[in-house]
């Protein structure tokens, strides 16, 4: 009988990997249509006469629309199939990136990177919904600290990659090739066929939805301060990098790439902190804190170190992130509103992730990278001071 039990247990053990490995690489394969932007948007610019604000608007819309559809797909998701879902997603990703490759106008890439937003939105949130209902409430607090890593492998792979086949002026082939790559994903995606277990799907009600929002608030106040800055990053460090003068034009990507590989360490770093200490908001906030810190050193920071500095400011701020829209959703949902809680945090991550497209690329024109930099490091350390005013009250979401 032991054997038998030790055997269930094994081979449950082996699913639940399966589950979690097939959705961590999924995520990260979404970003192949996702910051494929970031590292050619320079060569954006100059194709189409362009300056950095008006191209960053590309950012701006996508992030706002990104944002206000990841609450839509996470009420959504908590009624239907998180499988077909992500698989809908895939298909709108890959189409809407070949798509854009042959566009010349601006306001099509604009409304086109604004259908990007939708189908992106259809992967996070049905996810964790499939996590939440797979697994038991102390497996999930581990596990929330394991699908971060999905998305900064993701944009790693996704800048290097992009750099390497979209050097120079060739930027078009940065959006057709990944999105004939999605297309592939997707057929990996429906032969996994993971899905939530079938259940009686709760009944959408505003009144809850909205009180939901108010018993988490401070919780999604942090994420739009996180999303602002770690957005920012995402949308701008290419450009940053090439800006230096320091790295080749068609050594940006990887250079990127390499300081985000370098950043996991924060992610490392806040699941041992999790893991030994139990502490998701303590943790958070103390990251957040430090990331801040390391900003504000960058306003009095040039050449060769202050690259250095940025990869000392992108550890934390990735650790910090991952437990804002990964383990605060999970450990804040009550049962069944996994996928919802996780859509209304990231909404606010995204929707304020946003406004770094345009701000950040018209604050860089007119005053420089100080000057973000010293933004970065004051949004992070109000972020900090937000989530640590609550770190007493963890025990009580825990329950």
């Amino acid at each position: 009988m032991s054997v038998n039990r030790a055997s269930i247990r094994s081979s449950r053990g082996k699913r639940q990997n399966a589950i979690v490995g097939t959705l961590w690489i999924t995520y990260a394969l979404f970003y192949l249509g996702r910051v494929n932007l970031s590292v050619v948007l320079p060569a954006l610019a100059l194709d189409l006469d362009l300056s950095l604000a008006e191209v960053g608007a590309l950012g701006t819309v996508y992030f706002w629309v990104y944002g206000i559809f990841h609450f839509i797909s996470g009420q959504v998701g908590g009624q239907v199939s998180p499988f077909r879902m992500v698989g809908i997603g895939l298909l709108g990703i890959a189409l809407v990136n070949i798509a854009f490759a042959f566009q010349a106008s601006l306001l099509v890439m604009l409304l086109l990177w604004g259908l990007n937003g939708v189908a992106q939105s259809a992967g996070w949130a049905p996810m964790f919904r499939i996590l939440a209902e797979r697994f038991d409430r102390g497996q999930v607090k581990r596990i929330s600290t394991v699908m971060p890593f999905s998305y900064v492998f993701g944009t790693a792979l996704t800048w290097t990659f992009i750099g390497a086949v979209a050097g120079g002026d060739d930027w078009r082939i940065a959006f057709w090739l990944p999105g004939l790559l999605l297309l592939l994903v997707l057929v990996f995606w429906w032969i996994a066929g993971i899905d939530a277990p079938k259940s009686q799907p709760s009944r959408f009600r505003p009144a809850a939805v909205i009180a939901e929002a108010r018993g988490i608030a401070f919780a999604l106040f942090a994420a739009a301060l996180g999303g602002f800055v770690f957005n920012g990053t995402i949308i701008w460090l290419p450009t940053y990098i090439l800006d230096t003068g320091l790295i080749a034009e068609r050594l940006v990507g990887l250079v990127a790439a390499a300081m985000q590989v370098m950043a996991i360490g924060g992610l490392f770093l806040a699941r041992f902190r999790v893991v030994r200490a139990n502490q998701v908001f303590v943790t958070a906030a103390l990251l957040l804190a430090a990331a801040g810190g390391a900003l504000l050193l960058l306003t009095v920071t040039g050449g060769a170190l202050a690259l250095l500095v940025v990869v000392l400011a992108l550890i934390p701020l990735n650790g910090a992130f991952g437990l804002t829209v990964s383990s605060l959703p999970l450990l804040l949902a009550p049962p069944g509103r996994a996928s919802s809680v996780t859509g209304s945090i990231n909404m606010m991550s995204n929707f304020w992730g946003g406004m770094a497209g345009f701000s950040i690329g018209a604050l860089v024109d007119a005053s420089g990278w100080s000057a973000v930099f010293g933004l970065w490091g004051a949004v992070l350390l109000l972020a900090a001071l937000v989530i640590w005013r609550k770190r007493a009250e963890e025990h009580r979401w825990a329950e």
